[in-house]
Order: C-alpha cells, then structure tokens, then sequence
C-alpha cells in the first residue's frame, strides 16, 4: 500500500485534500444555520438593538425612541389601511370591461399620494430619531439607518427578475 501512495503522491495528496474540503463542507452544511433574511419591517426589536450596540444609545435614549416608535406606528396605522384600500380600489377595476385611463391613472395617483405620505411620515420619524443621538452617535446612526432601510425595501426591489411559472423560457437573466 505504501508503494502505491510513494508511486503517486501528487495523487495522494489531492485525494487527501479533496477528502478534507468534503469534510470541512459537510461540516459548514449541518452545523451552519443560514442567517434568516427579513421581508418588510425588520423583526421587532432588531432597531433597538441595533441602535443600543451599533449606535451606542443610553437606557434613556432607548426609552425615548420606543416612545417615538409606538407614536410612529399609530399614526402609520390608518395611512396603511387607506394604502389597502387604494390598491383594492385600484384592482377592481380589473373587472370591468373597459375602464378609461383617466379613471387608471386617478386610481394609481390615489395609491402614489398615499405612499408619498407613508414615505414623508417615516422620514419624519427618522429624523426625531436621529434628534436623540449626541454628535458622536450621529454617523453610526446615518450608517445604521441606511442599512435598516435598505433591508426595509426587500429583496424584490433589486436584481433580476425571477423566473416567470406561466412561461415555457425563464426570464433574461436566468
């Protein structure tokens, strides 16, 4: 057996190589849980955490913005359930036969003006926020926000488009 082994070792060793990487492969695959990304909202508590150890926010600044969160949600509350109901309104026209573009574009403008409001609400609210940190906090706290905020718009807003079910050929891209 050592013959074989001494006859090829460059062999020999790219077997043991291949053998540790399987290895090491399978030991990323079970024991490694894949991190959940978010969809929306960022799960409840994450700012918080995010604003006491990235930021560095003291207990009180904390309180503050929990305070300034619960104010923010219910004034977001009815601005949500309007947006609802615009785009419920927006897609029943689907039922009609025939429905002029000027009713379309009311009904899409309707839709635009309440995320236009949705959108300066949570700016606003950014900006109370961003009023809590001392000068020092202000720049990790500009960085934080961008991140949340990207992660707020989802995945769906960027890359290639996904593979479309109802056709025989994926989307470009894929």
């Amino acid at each position: 057996m050592r013959e074989a082994f001494a006859k090829h070792k460059v062999l020999s060793v790219l077997v043991i190589l291949l053998l540790l990487t399987n290895l090491f492969l399978v030991f990323f695959i079970v024991w490694k849980k894949p991190e959940e990304p978010f969809k929306g909202r960022p799960p409840r508590g994450e700012v918080m955490q995010l604003l006491e150890k990235e930021v560095g926010f003291s207990k009180e600044q904390l309180e503050s913005y929990r305070q300034l969160k619960e104010q923010h949600w219910e004034r977001m509350k009815p601005s949500f359930g309007e947006m609802r109901t615009a785009k419920d309104n927006f897609y029943k026209l689907l039922k009609e036969s025939s429905v002029p573009d000027s009713v379309v574009n009311s009904a899409a403008d309707s839709i635009a003006f309440r995320q236009k409001q949705i959108d300066i609400q949570t700016f606003r609210h950014f900006q109370q926020v961003r009023a809590l940190c001392t000068a020092e906090q202000q720049p990790r706290f500009d960085s934080v926000v961008q991140m949340v905020l990207k992660k707020m718009n989802g995945p769906w807003r960027k890359g290639t488009p996904r593979e479309d079910s109802t056709r025989k050929t994926p989307a470009p891209g894929h």
